[in-house]
């Protein structure tokens, strides 16, 4: 209408007296704005689009939280939240994240799901023209991979002297790294000169802050949410001054040159790690994200992504975890043959660690992995869990989600690098094990090297057993002497 020639004003009351016009409710925009819309209108593509369209223009606190969850591949967990939509904690007349997630859940644009692996919460967009089921295996993997991403440039950092040594703050410690009221993956303060200052004869520090957004090229609109967030946090008088670092795999030339002319230090994963390191991140992501094949074929670079992520301060704990499941499903896959699945999605209902489909036999094994931190062992709950609920769904879900399934013969196993807790064990053995269309059984570490001991295991395989599974000086209840 306004370009009818009307005026902004005579257009806003024709709107307003118009029959049919519904008024978004649950997200107010900048200047008192609102989204209108017809009523056979609301839940289409066209209408989501219309609003992200609406959210860039006139609710940049929304927009910021379209393009994190959109590079995510449309979710993220949702401890993560507040990091990926950048907004203050408490800070008047600025929302905050809780109150974004809370306004974005009300009008069905993002809904709340559960991880059936960790039980953890996850932030993911709710209306089919998404087309987003999380979380999925490829999110997952860039979750597990930027964990070690900022453990090592907080290392990096710490050896630079880029933040006090013993203050720094990362993504998933349990006091989060919090500046200027806003949610970063790394801060600490920082006592580089120009950074600090002086009033009153004390000296005060600046900061250190960092994002890291990896399995993408960063582009334009990303940095300007960056920078948006940037801005935020140095904007109040009394915040000292911030040393902001954004860190990806790579940068799209206009996004890189933005984020440099405003003084954000745009960095990529080779230019801090070297070449090989970087690569073996981008290697992590894709052998996480695959079914199994990769592993299953190729357990030597397996092996090889491994060796090189070692390099990073910490990573051993964190990979031995990440990459059980793949180890498993290699070295199952080597001794019975079949068909191996790693992370096995049953809709939106369960999803499996390990599957091997033995079709000319009739059977399948599922497999529940356990990678246990030095000195844990799997306890009784853990083991309840599985046998009482897990079993159970399962064995529920997945036989009419294939029709090779229906009177197949599932063998149910739980596996551990480390050990079972007595009660555990005592447990286990008072229930039953055979039952008609399915068994039941389970695997120690000392089990598992013994079963890795067979002639058609890769000695790549045994290798990463030896030196992240078994041979810790800490865990080891048995020789180290797995043969390579």
């Amino acid at each position: 209408m306004v370009d009818q020639g009307a005026t902004p004003e005579a257009a806003r009351k024709r709107v307003e007296r118009a029959s049919g016009v519904i008024r978004l409710s649950g997200v107010r925009f900048e200047k008192n704005a609102k989204f209108i819309y017809l009523d056979n209108q609301y839940g289409d593509a066209r209408f989501w689009g219309a609003l992200e369209v609406a959210f860039k223009t006139n609710g940049k606190a929304y927009w910021a939280v379209m393009v994190g969850l959109k590079r995510r591949g449309g979710a993220c967990p949702k401890s993560l939240f507040p990091r990926i939509c950048g907004a203050p904690i408490r800070r008047q007349k600025q929302l905050s994240p809780e109150i974004i997630l809370e306004r974005l859940i009300s009008i069905h644009l993002l809904k709340e799901v559960q991880d059936d692996k960790s039980g953890e919460i996850w932030i993911s967009f709710n209306p089919h023209c998404y087309n987003v089921l999380a979380p999925s295996l490829e999110q997952r993997a860039i979750a597990i991979t930027e964990n070690l991403a900022i453990a090592a440039i907080a290392d990096w950092a710490r050896k630079l002297g880029f933040g006090s040594y013993a203050k720094f703050a990362l993504r998933n410690d349990e006091k989060p790294p919090v500046v200027s009221g806003i949610t970063w993956d790394v801060s600490a303060p920082s006592y580089v000169r120009p950074l600090v200052s002086a009033p009153n004869g004390e000296i005060k520090p600046g900061f250190f802050v960092c994002d890291v957004s990896l399995g993408h090229q960063i582009s334009d609109e990303e940095v300007e949410v960056f920078v948006r967030k940037y801005d935020m946090a140095a904007s109040p008088s009394k915040v000292a001054p911030i040393m902001g670092f954004l860190v990806a795999d790579g940068f799209a030339q206009a996004a890189y040159e933005r984020a440099r002319s405003v003084g954000i230090i745009a960095a990529t994963t080779s230019q801090l790690f070297g070449q090989d390191v970087a690569k073996a991140l981008n290697d992590l992501i894709k052998v996480l994200s695959d079914t199994g094949k990769t592993a299953a074929i190729n357990p030597e670079h397996l092996e090889n992504v491994m060796n090189r992520l070692t390099r990073i301060e910490g990573a051993s704990a964190n990979l031995r975890g990440s990459l059980f499941e793949l180890v498993v499903g290699n070295l199952l896959v080597a001794v019975t043959g079949g068909y191996l699945t790693v992370g096995y999605k049953i809709s939106n209902i369960a999803e499996l660690d390990v599957l091997v489909d033995l079709e000319e036999e009739g059977r399948s094994i599922i497999v529940e992995c356990k990678a246990k931190i030095p000195g844990a062992m799997v306890s009784l709950e853990e083991v309840k869990r599985w046998y009482s609920n897990r079993i159970p769904l399962i064995n529920e879900a997945i036989r009419p989600y294939g029709i090779n399934y229906v009177d197949r013969k599932f063998e149910f196993e739980i596996w551990t690098n480390g050990t079972f807790h007595p009660a555990a064990i005592e447990w286990l053995e008072q229930q039953q094990t055979e039952l008609d269309k399915h068994t039941v059984a389970w695997r120690d570490g000392a089990a598992i090297k013994q079963y890795s001991q067979h002639d058609n295991v890769s000695p790549h395989t045994r290798g990463i057993l030896r030196d992240y599974y078994f041979n810790n000086p800490r865990t080891s209840i048995y020789p180290a002497d797995i043969e390579g």
